[in-house]
């Protein structure tokens, strides 16, 4: 078993896809949920220190 640079080989698919709501590339497939808007929760994910 290696843990050096052959494994990272496996890390090179995308985890985040279009989101459908926002429509940036942001929703993650394994977790279902978007990082910049947070679908498929009804409210849209904002927090004021985002600004």
């Amino acid at each position: 078993m290696v843990k050096g640079t052959p494994s990272m080989g496996k890390y090179n698919k995308p985890q985040h896809i279009r989101c459908r709501r926002c429509g940036r590339r942001s929703f993650h497939k394994a977790k279902k949920r978007c990082a910049s808007c947070g679908y498929p929760s009804p409210k849209w994910r904002s927090y004021n220190w985002i600004n």
